[in-house]
């Protein structure tokens, strides 16, 4: 997972290490097992907490921990971040800030291919730190370490906004992946009406970044938006994780147990496709 694809840094729903992962029921190996599990654990946060509440799966503080990469995770999106606002606030040297973060994401590379990771993951852990050395390395300025996480959050906002626009929102996407049927989710309103109002709120989550930390970024504010990249990162990511689990676990027990009206009914209640 690279730096900015780490809940702190700005960006969620993105991969948590395998390792890190939940194993739930279901997984691969184990007697009619749906593959569709294991894939979801390896599509982030945002298919994690819609995959368990799918599922049924309890909501605990231990479980959301889980959905954002566990402790590992979340030391190695706030580490690099922390680390440089720690030496360029008192130094006020952008380059020699961002070269401590990129020397330990080296290290924790090295790491992930000594506990025999594949490359793939091992090489994404340190990309995004990558990309936001060279930028300030490149430019000298300290805000140019966070611009990565600009172009990440802007990026989801648009791939959110777009399956809005076109009606089919990308919760219900992932719903729908879970359930092994992209359509039927559709066809019950209150699926629909959830699936639509999550992906509201996740679309609202990456505009707020946004919206508080452009300002920061082009007053050239380091220390603030350096700070508001973290607060607005892991815990309001977590918050995110807990709200969707919720609600799609409600929504889909309740879906469940009208399953048979729906079934029996002239279709008149389902909303078309």
């Amino acid at each position: 997972m690279t730096h900015d694809e780490r809940p702190g840094d700005g960006t969620a729903g993105l991969p948590a290490s395998d390792d890190d992962a939940p194993q739930t029921p279901g997984a691969p190996g184990e007697p009619g097992a749906d593959p569709a599990p294991a894939v979801v654990r390896r599509l982030g946060g945002m298919a994690r907490a819609v995959q368990a509440g799918a599922s049924g799966e309890e909501l605990t503080a231990e479980s959301v921990l889980a959905a954002i990469g566990g402790w590992r995770g979340v030391a190695e999106t706030l580490l690099p971040s922390l680390l440089f606002l720690g030496i360029y606030v008192p130094t006020q040297d952008a380059r020699l800030a961002a070269i401590i973060p990129g020397a330990l994401a080296l290290v924790l590379f090295v790491v992930r291919l000594i506990r025999r990771e594949t490359p793939v993951s091992a090489l994404s852990g340190m990309l995004g730190v990558g990309i936001a050395v060279v930028i300030t390395l490149v430019t000298g300025r300290g805000v140019d370490y966070f611009v990565w996480g600009f172009v990440i959050n802007a990026a989801w906002s648009l791939g959110l906004l777009i399956s809005l626009l076109v009606g089919w929102p990308a919760i219900g996407l992932a719903i729908g992946f879970t359930r092994g049927n992209f359509r039927a989710w559709r066809r019950d309103l209150r699926l629909r009406r959830a699936a639509t109002l999550l992906t509201l709120l996740w679309l609202a989550m990456f505009v707020a970044r946004l919206a508080v930390q452009l300002p920061m970024y082009l007053s050239e504010q380091v220390a603030a938006l350096g700070t508001a990249r973290i607060v607005m990162g892991t815990p309001l990511f977590a918050a995110v994780i807990a709200v969707t689990w919720f609600a799609v676990r409600r929504v889909s027990k309740s879906s469940d147990d009208s399953k048979p009206d729906i079934v029996g009914s002239t279709g008149q209640n389902a909303p078309p496709e």
